[in-house]
């Protein structure tokens, strides 16, 4: 029996046909003898169709309890072929009405059993059908016929039913082996398409770039893994929803009348559903069927946030050494002349008592100026730094100490410190990453003239250590954030503009980040990230 056929979902198909079958021939035997003159139903039909009814219930019975096994099959169609020759007897043997069921039995046959199998069956049939015929035509058997019909009528009624039979077996096998081998074709062809399928989405969701692809209208139709970390969404949620909604600026082809120019290409800002600000690079190219009809669109796309930050920091880092050499060059340049000026200034007191306030106010600008150009000159010069590994915390927790100590801190400002007492290593010069420490604070503080709150975070990571300075201050605005590491940057009064260029200097010599986020009048937060000492 072939066993790609006979599965356990055919025999229940077949077992419940059989009933609904069933009880159709019980309602023809009943109903038809009374329309049909001198015609009526054998005492024991009526017997035959509970019997086969239960047998049938008892195969779907055991189709439940034994599904595995490999003989439903065969026994469902023996008992079909014994029990509609004995309805054909029961109605009239040549006479009967149901004699086309032998040819259901053969057509079954064929479908679950081999070819050579399904031809013996049909011979069964034949057998079986002719021998009651014969045995009750001979009188050895009860004649159940309202006639008898000629010898030679007799031959050619078994000659017709026996070709009839082997040629539905011929048919019907010929037919289930043509689909059989159409079906494993379409079998194999399925698992082919199901592991292309399957390379394909692999190939998809592993691209190191997001991938979503549109109808003509936009609507999402996909989005692969790393799209979704990149974009913050889940394509089960955006799935349906059209690209213009997510964001405006995503949509490319919307925004050109000739979509023919496609592929198009165009760095956004995008921001997430959490909040993060990101820059996107994104191309979008058509999608075509194989008629050169355009059915979509493709988007690929990049974060390039990172890359972005880089650029800005070497384009940070080349502005600062340029301004480094130039001011090193004007301090050295100034400094000589301002030293004399001043020691001829201070002999024309001596000389002029008269005059002392006014040379008294010279002096002091000229100290002043004097201290600027030493501020460039700290700035340019070449710093050495002593790294050892030390207590970040204990180090952060000294200077807010110091910073505590100030007057004007007790009267107008908080310090909260956002972090517990464990140890924290990193390999650090102490002096000049307390130096970093200060000056944030103290920027944070002049940036809230009116009071306010400095809150200091230490947070521990797998390879960085990351300490916060947010204050509630006057905040910056996006002009202010792109220069504010820069030199002669300072927002504030009497500030040289010098103090967040030489922190900028220290973090980075620790091989370290920084980074502020902050918005106008909503205060500020500066990050500094050093590599963490396990």
């Amino acid at each position: 029996m072939d066993q790609s056929f006979a599965t356990r979902a055919w025999l229940e198909w077949l077992a419940r046909v059989r009933l609904l079958t069933i009880t159709l021939i019980l309602t023809v035997g009943v109903v038809w003898p009374q329309y049909v003159p001198g015609l009526s139903t054998n005492r024991f039909f009526l017997t035959l169709i509970i019997l086969w009814i239960t047998l049938g219930i008892l195969h779907l019975i055991l189709l439940r309890w034994l599904p595995q096994a490999s003989w439903h099959g065969a026994v469902q169609v023996a008992t079909d072929v014994v029990m509609v020759t004995l309805l054909v007897y029961l109605t009239g043997s040549q006479e009967s009405y149901f004699i086309s069921l032998y040819l259901l039995v053969i057509i079954v046959g064929s479908i679950v059993f081999s070819r050579r199998v399904a031809f013996l069956n049909a011979a069964i049939c034949f057998s079986l059908l002719a021998a009651l015929t014969l045995l009750a035509y001979t009188g050895k058997l009860p004649r159940t016929s309202t006639g008898l019909p000629s010898v030679e009528n007799l031959r050619t009624w078994l000659a017709m039913n026996f070709l009839g039979f082997l040629a539905v077996a011929y048919l019907t096998s010929l037919l289930v082996h043509s689909l059989r081998s159409k079906g494993r074709e379409l079998e194999e062809k399925s698992e082919e398409l199901l592991s292309l399928q399957d390379f394909t989405q692999d190939i998809i969701h592993s691209m190191r770039g997001g991938l979503i692809t549109t109808d003509l209208a936009g609507v999402i139709l996909l989005l692969n893994r790393t799209g979704e970390q990149i974009l913050g969404y889940r394509f089960a949620d955006v799935r349906g929803k059209k690209l213009q909604e997510m964001n405006q600026d995503f949509w490319l082809p919307g925004q050109y009348p000739n979509v023919e120019r496609l592929a198009l290409r165009k760095e956004i800002d995008f921001r997430t559903p959490q909040g993060e600000a990101r820059y996107l690079g994104i191309s979008v190219s058509p999608l075509r069927l194989g008629t050169e009809e355009r059915s979509g669109f493709v988007f690929n796309f990049q974060d390039l946030t990172d890359l972005r930050r880089l650029e800005q920091e070497v384009a940070t880092k080349e502005r600062m050494a340029a301004l480094g050499r130039l001011s090193a060059a004007i301090a050295h340049e100034i400094r000589q002349p301002l030293t004399a000026m001043a020691g001829a200034v201070k002999e024309l007191a001596r000389l002029v008592p008269l005059e002392k306030q006014l040379v008294n106010i010279v002096s002091r600008e000229s100290e002043r100026l004097n201290n600027i150009i030493t501020d460039f000159l700290n700035y340019s010069r070449e710093k050495t730094y002593q790294f050892e590994e030390a207590d970040v915390r204990g180090l952060l927790d000294e200077t807010l100490m110091l910073m505590e100590k100030k007057p004007e801190v007790g009267a107008k400002y908080r310090i909260v410190r956002a972090f517990n007492g464990q140890e924290l290593r990193a390999r650090v010069d102490a002096n000049k990453i307390k130096q970093v420490f200060w000056n944030l604070c103290d920027n944070a503080l002049r940036a809230m003239p009116t009071g306010g709150t400095l809150t200091v975070k230490l947070e521990p990571y797998p390879f960085w250590l990351r300490i916060a300075f947010q204050d509630t201050g006057v905040g910056l605005d996006a002009k202010q954030r792109a220069k504010i590491f820069e030199p002669l940057q300072s927002g504030f009064e009497g500030g040289t503009g010098l103090g967040l260029s030489i922190v900028y200097q220290i973090v980075q010599a620790h091989s370290g980040k920084i980074s502020v986020i902050s918005e106008k009048d909503r205060g500020a937060e500066f990050i500094v990230e050093l590599p963490r000492v396990a």
